[in-house]
């Protein structure tokens, strides 16, 4: 064992047969007992394994003795000598490694692993989400800026765009469990809160097949958990907000809560408006089971928002809402089950809220909800991995908007975006990987069915371990969506709230895109780099139709159409010793996202071609200096010829040109 290395724990130990064996353990944070997702655990004598959410792994062992390795970012590297197979688990400690930053780019060590849901993947502790300029306070979107995959639409939004795609098309998790909107009112915070974040993780498309339900990437959270034997709490103020968190916990069970309170006295967001905000999050985990070997989680996360007088005037009311549960039925050494259920649910409710793009205000009364029971279950020896997984779930959807315009009494609906439907989802996958000497390939294909629609969903990953320090993946494939989550596009600080639900199938197309990525991860320590090249096809992408569109088309408030995308990432770091915890890290990424809304392509609303960024940290000291730099090209404009605002039947429009104002009668 590495004498910088944490403790690593053995238990009772057994004569060895001559033939593999299987070793099981759990990877754990020295201090709290946290488990440590993703971490790599190799042999020297052939095979590798990744640890799942809670921290646990399996290995076959094909000699005796032999010396595992065991990797995580933002974690100082140990190793174990195995002399003998222990009768029960291994208990790996690791501790944290003081420079954060340049541990966010290789996310892969180049080994052959049978797992590879690390392809395409950076992961972010909390304390690196900490060194990144918060443009009100921290935050789990805002923190993910380092990563040259993801883009904002301006200093001050917590929307992250992953690799030309907007973040109503890439699918949040916190705990594995499908978050709905994970966005505070006008998309400046998001609504978890930050003391409760013990990981941050970008997976981008094509991911492993057991994932669904986005087009273009998964942002994972990772909550924290209680430490056994005391208690841990604390607490803070910053700019409008007011949060605390504790958690403790014994060998048997585990618990970790957080909250956030925000106020603020006048939002004036809206041009001309000033009114009352308060929003509230909480977090609560419950985890089970040994802290070797934990069996299960249970997750609650919840929050609202309330701006405006609740009298009758102008007010809008937000509230979220995700429980889950995730269990290890089956825990043997070659052989694991998973089952899980959750509950997700958002509402929206409003009454006279101005910022639809019509000629009056709006009273809505929108919910979006989805229960689901899922199983995983995966096989391994030494140079296979079967996986495969079902999930069922009900999806209920309500869109309801009235419309109040100047001169007309009541509401008016608002029927292009109404909706009331539910509907049973379907999703299967099966996955197989084998290793062929420095190679792992994974062969997988993944179908979704809800309604009257199916999408089949192939999928093919690969990793080489071209050299000891460098490691080639790849993976191409197809991501769809059952349904669309429509937005608009403008830019924060506009005060943008209002997103609309709509199920495929009938008139509204699927969401299909088509993905091929390469990474090239290179350590020589002290320095690591990393080059991915991407691009990606795909069709029924939808977005709410921009004024200056006045094409006749089917959907009127709507549009869909054809997406393209390519680009190149390069990082490179500097990763000082711990002795001297100073760190650079440098990123460039050159993208091009582009739409085809029926008369040919033209550059996304939010693309960016050129993006640089420059995150550094050094020790003087007692205290710790960063400096962060983030420079891109901007968005595109759209010139605007003229302008057509078509009010109620029979009024007269109003056209509108750099040139003056017209009046005249039309639909």
């Amino acid at each position: 064992m590495s004498p910088t290395g944490g403790a690593v724990t053995l238990l009772a130990c057994l004569t060895i047969p001559a033939e593999a064996q299987s070793l099981r353990g759990t990877v754990l944070a020295d201090s709290g007992r946290t488990p440590i997702a993703n971490a790599v655990v190799t042999a020297a004598g052939g095979g590798a394994a990744a640890t799942d959410r809670l921290g646990r792994f399996s290995l076959v062992l094909h000699r005796l003795p032999d010396t595992l390795v065991i990797r995580a970012i933002a974690w100082v590297p140990d190793t174990l000598a195995v002399t003998t197979l222990p009768s029960e688990l291994v208990v790996i400690r690791l501790r944290r490694r003081p420079v954060v930053i340049s541990d966010l780019i290789a996310t892969a060590d180049p080994v052959t692993a049978l797992d590879l849901s690390s392809h395409g993947r950076w992961q972010m502790p909390l304390q690196a989400a900490r060194t990144v300029p918060p443009a009100v306070e921290t935050d789990v979107y805002r923190a993910l800026a380092p990563i040259p995959a993801v883009s904002f639409t301006s200093p001050l939004s917590a929307r992250p765009l992953v690799r030309g795609y907007d973040a109503q098309e890439v699918v949040t998790r916190i705990d594995g469990f499908e978050a709905i909107n994970l966005f505070h009112l006008g998309r400046i915070f998001s609504s978890y809160p930050a003391d409760a974040t013990e990981e941050i993780g970008v997976t981008v498309a094509p991911y492993t097949s057991a994932n669904g339900g986005s087009v273009a990437g998964i942002i994972d959270v990772l909550g924290r958990t209680g430490p056994v034997g005391r208690t841990d709490a604390g607490g803070g103020i910053s700019f409008g907000s007011i949060s605390a968190y504790a958690g403790s916990g014994n060998d048997r069970a585990r618990y970790f809560g957080a909250a956030r309170f925000f106020h603020l006295g006048t939002l004036n967001l809206i041009p001309g408006l000033e009114i009352p905000y308060h929003f509230e999050d909480a977090f609560g985990s419950l985890v089970f089971g040994p802290p070797e070997r934990p069996t299960g989680r249970v997750t609650l996360f919840a929050t609202q928002d309330r701006a405006g007088k609740t009298a009758k005037d102008l007010y809008l009311n937000w509230d979220n809402l995700i429980l889950g549960t995730r269990w290890r039925a089956v825990d043997r050494a070659r052989t694991t089950v998973e089952l899980s259920a959750s509950i997700a649910r958002f509402r929206e409710t409003g009454e006279d809220v101005p910022g639809l793009r019509t000629l009056g205000n709006a009273d809505i009364a929108n919910r979006f909800g989805r229960a689901a029971l899922g199983a995983d279950a995966a096989t391994t020896d030494g140079t296979t991995r079967i996986a495969a997984g079902t999930s069922i779930g009900w999806r209920s959807v309500r869109n309801q908007i009235g419309e109040t315009r100047p001169g007309s009494t009541g509401t008016i609906a608002f029927h292009q975006a109404s909706l009331d439907a539910d509907r049973l989802e379907v999703g299967a996958y099966a996955e197989a990987t084998r290793r062929l000497g420095p190679v792992a390939l994974e062969a997988a294909v993944r179908v979704d069915h809800a309604g009257s629609v199916t999408s089949l969903q192939p999928r093919l990953h690969a990793s080489a371990a071209l050299d000891p320090r460098l490691a080639l993946s790849l993976g191409v494939g197809r991501t769809s969506r059952l349904y669309h989550l429509i937005g608009e596009a403008r830019s924060e600080p506009d005060f943008d709230f209002l997103e609309f639900w709509m199920n495929a199938g009938d008139s509204i197309p699927v969401a299909l895109v088509d993905h091929a990525t390469v990474d090239l991860n290179l350590d020589v320590s002290p320095v690591v780099a990393r080059i991915s090249a991407y691009a990606s096809s795909g069709s029924g992408i939808g977005e709410v139709r921009p004024e200056h569109d006045q094409r006749p088309r089917p959907f009127d408030f709507f549009r869909f159409g054809r997406s393209r995308t390519r680009g190149l990432e390069a990082q490179v770091a500097y990763r000082g010793s711990p002795l001297h915890p100073s760190s650079l890290s440098l990123s460039y990424g050159y993208a091009i996202s582009e739409r085809d809304w029926g008369e040919g392509w033209v550059r996304w609303a939010q693309d960016r071609r050129h993006q640089a960024r420059a995150f550094a940290q050094a020790q003087l000291g007692r205290i710790t200096v960063f400096g962060a730099l983030d420079a891109a090209t901007g968005m595109p404009a759209t010139p605007v010829d003229y302008e057509v605002v078509r009010g109620v039947p029979g009024l007269p429009a109003v056209i509108a040109s750099p040139f003056g104002r017209f009046r005249g009668f039309g639909r």
